[in-house]
């Protein structure tokens, strides 16, 4: 089921009715207090008969009219192991609920006055980027929230049932390719609008959580409300979600919905969202205060995009900011949204704001229209005396379908083949698999036969065979479809040369190439950890293996890049005991991985621990070497790199060559290509020779050591860096403040130390001016190797470019 349900969205059939619930009406009525009442007597009798019948385990409804909460009552009971009854304080997941209240949230920012809905997402989180470039540079919070971006619907929600982060996610879809064109067309995206959420608080230098906390939840005294998922589980009133197993409620799942916390991620009570509601009918007002401010609320409130036609009216239905929006024949605007977790929570708000009116129903249980029907049975009955429709009949029958919450049931795999084929040998499927928007997929061996692993997390499904090269296997999470199929293609060598996994082939992301055709061995079968310590080679391709280590967790990914000849060890070794190291200390707060390039120095009678290859080789080589290490370990991005000496070639050139993955970057004493043009071409000629392409003095015995073409590198980088820029990505450069130690290389021409200091410099002063706002410190204390001698530089410099990445404020108002 997908994670995040708008039932109300569909724009055909009866789903529509959510959005206008009128059809008998002949003329404006104007609402009072004894219809009210006598509504919610009505209401009251049919949530006891839904508990009384266990058409669900529990629900809360409340009711405010005219700017007072008039009801508050809860039903059945939160857990029905416990048995403990549900009031007017239990908290439930809000699941899609969380839309309108995430876009009130935007609307405070908004008035506060350092954004608008149209501020660009370009400028609040230059780290976000769309598949096409223009659209990345043009799309606003208000296209997000309004669900006109162009991504499909339900963009990145498989992703997130696998286990990636919000950064991981919204990284990815930069890969995801639209379904219509930017502005063009409705869909409904979690992660697109999460995204707005998310770049609107940044503005503020807040995180969504705090900002939707501080904003809103405090300045209403909803104390019992929160977006973030361990608030909710540490309430001890709060309602678990129920799915029906055997006939029975049962509390089977748990839905964490951090990872979309602006759209689906709030819980909240009954009690606590009367004053919402409240704020939503009086423009922006609570209690008298102007807490919202009233232009930029209604905003939220205004058509934005045609989602379908009522079928018994025919008048147009809408969606606005977070909220769907209607008009009824009498010309009462109206706003409603859905919320629902496959795994068992189902929710609905509904608002008449001309009449005051409001109700929101909450419910454990899966969605089964219940909340839906009680909120739009109730606007009837106090707007016309009697219900338009017997929406508890219409919306079971809607719910009946698995296409109403957004399932895409597949083949059905319970019908055996008619004549099944046998499959070949497991090792024709055994393998690494990837693609750029899932990443990647691992086929192993297990138990005797195959199962498939997922996600940054390694999930694991045993896989059954149906017929030949087609294997099932049970799906799981809130998109979960039951048993889907995974279907190999076999190239000609009788080895599988991709697979295409149906359940997450809803728009052709399914599809994940072979890796290589070595088979991989049992260290590369599966990813490396997205956290936790991991050190040991990992197999690329054609047999070679490179040693790759990663420690700590969080996004973004900092890679870290050794200079000329230097392994991994370099970013880890101190100058004297007890002196701090960067490796282990930028793991404190984020995901690190360093490795060995082929060739390089690992101590006085090892090269490095990556295989062997023949040199010299290109900057462009190492960058393939390095994006297959990256894909074959499922290294998460985005990527920050920290990268010395001519480890800034290659850093330069990945970043070309896949600008959409690297969002961050520390240069540290790095070689520019402008110290090519600062020296003559005699001291040119002499720094290549003696710095590059002879072996460092005592180690002329390595015939595999690290060798570079030094000029094809430099050109390569200056082509890719020409066609694709830096950008405005966060970049830090750290300056050497004493002159390099060139004693290994004596005798040398008197003039040359002079003359490559000096270019040096300049060369440095020009990698500052890559990117707007680019920042340059001298390591006074230090030559080439600061990373070494001045450790805590370069981990405060990794740190400042992190916290840029996840909050953009930080570094154009950081000194």
């Amino acid at each position: 089921m997908r994670i995040i349900c708008r039932i109300c969205l569909l724009s055909t059939g009866l789903l529509t009715l959510l959005d206008q619930s009128i059809t008998i009406a002949a003329e404006k009525s104007r609402v009072t207090s004894e219809q009210v009442t006598h509504a919610i007597q009505e209401l009251e009798q049919l949530a006891q008969k839904q508990i009384q019948e266990n058409a669900l385990p529990g629900l809360a409804i409340a009711v405010v009219f005219q700017d007072k909460t008039v009801y508050a009552k809860g039903f059945g009971v939160r857990d029905t192991s416990a048995k403990v009854p549900i009031d007017a304080d239990t908290v439930f997941q809000l699941a899609s609920l969380s839309k309108p209240i995430g876009s009130t949230v935007v609307a405070e920012l908004v008035g506060e006055g350092k954004i608008t809905w149209d501020s660009k997402l370009s400028v609040l989180d230059p780290t976000f980027a769309m598949f096409d470039p223009w659209v990345t540079r043009e799309i606003t919070i208000r296209d997000m929230y309004a669900h006109r971006s162009g991504l499909p619907e339900h963009a990145g929600d498989l992703l997130e049932d696998l286990g990636f982060t919000r950064a991981e996610i919204l990284f990815r879809l930069r890969y995801q390719r639209p379904a219509s064109s930017f502005r063009s067309h409705y869909a409904y995206t979690n992660f697109g609008m999460t995204e707005g959420g998310i770049a609107a608080a940044k503005a503020y230098e807040l995180e969504w959580e705090e900002a939707a906390k501080q904003k809103l939840y405090n300045s209403l005294g909803m104390t019992s409300t929160s977006s973030h998922y361990a608030d909710f589980i540490a309430r001890r009133n709060k309602a678990l979600g129920h799915v029906l197993v055997d006939g029975k409620w049962v509390q089977k799942f748990k839905r964490d919905p951090d990872a979309q916390s602006p759209t689906g991620g709030v819980s909240s009570s009954d009690n606590d969202l009367t004053k919402w509601m409240r704020l939503q009918l009086a423009n922006g007002k609570f209690e008298g205060k102007q807490v919202v401010d009233e232009k930029a609320l209604a905003e939220t409130h205004h058509p934005h995009m045609l989602t379908g036609f009522n079928p018994f009216t025919q008048l147009p239905t809408f969606y606005g900011l977070g909220w769907n929006v209607s008009y009824d024949p009498e010309g009462r605007l109206r706003l409603n949204h859905s919320g629902a977790f496959g795994l068992g929570a189902a929710t609905y708000v509904n608002l008449v704001p001309g009449e005051q009116l409001g109700i929101v129903v909450l419910t454990n249980a899966y969605p089964l229209g219940i909340a839906e029907a009680l909120g739009t049975t109730f606007v009837d009955v106090a707007l016309y005396g009697k219900p338009t429709q017997d929406w508890f009949a219409l919306f079971k029958q809607v719910y009946s379908n698995p296409a109403a919450i957004g399932t895409v049931l597949g083949f059905d795999y319970s019908k055996p083949p008619l004549s099944p084929a046998p499959a070949l040998k497991n090792n024709a499927y055994v393998g690494r698999y990837t693609n750029d928007y899932f990443g990647g997929i691992s086929i192993i061996e297990k138990g005797g036969g195959l199962a498939i692993l997922q996600g940054p997390k390694n999930k694991t499904f045993p896989m059954k065979h149906y017929d030949r090269d087609t294997f099932t296997y049970e799906t799981e999470g809130e998109n979960a479809v039951g048993r889907s199929g995974i279907t190999f293609t076999i190239g000609p060598d009788g080895k599988a040369t991709q697979v295409l996994v149906e359940n997450l082939n809803v728009r052709g992301e399914g599809i994940f190439k072979r890796e290589s055709t070595v088979q991989p061995t049992p260290q590369s079968s599966a990813p490396v950890p997205a956290s936790g310590d991991f050190a040991g080679p990992l197999e690329i391709g054609k047999g070679r293996k490179m040693y790759l280590e990663c420690r700590g967790s969080g996004s973004p990914t900092v890679i870290l890049e050794s200079g000329y000849r230097n392994d991994a060890e370099i970013w880890s070794t101190p100058l004297k005991p007890g002196m701090s190291t960067v490796f282990p200390d930028v793991a404190k707060f984020t995901r690190v991985c360093a490795y060995d390039r082929p060739g390089t120095f690992l101590d006085a009678d090892h090269l490095g621990r990556s295989t062997p290859v023949p040199m010299p080789r290109a900057a462009r080589d190492l960058v393939s070497d390095l994006h297959a290490l990256l894909q074959t370990a499922h290294v998460p991005g985005p990527y920050v790199f920290a990268a010395h000496s001519f480890g800034g070639i290659f850093t330069r050139l990945y970043a070309g060559t896949y600008p959409k993955e690297v969002v961050g970057m520390v240069l540290v004493d790095a070689l520019s290509e402008k110290v090519r043009t600062g020296l003559t071409p005699e001291q040119w000629k002499f720094y290549v020779n003696f710095g590059f392409t002879q072996p460092t003095p005592g180690l002329e015995k390595y015939k595999d050591i690290e060798t570079l073409e030094v000029n094809a590198s430099l050109d390569q980088m200056e082509k890719a860096a020409t066609a694709k820029p830096l950008g405005s990505i966060p970049l830090f450069i750290l300056t050497q403040g004493q002159p390099f130690d060139l004693s290994p290389w004596q005798p040398l021409p008197a003039d040359f130390p002079g003359a490559l200091d000096k270019a040096w410099h300049t060369a440095q002063d020009a990698l500052g001016k890559l990117t707007p706002n680019a920042k340059h410190k001298i390591a006074t204390k230090s030559s080439h190797y600061i990373q070494v001698q001045e450790s805590q530089l370069v981990i405060d410099a990794i740190k400042q470019v992190v916290e840029a990445v996840r909050n953009p404020a930080t570094w154009t108002t950081a000194r």
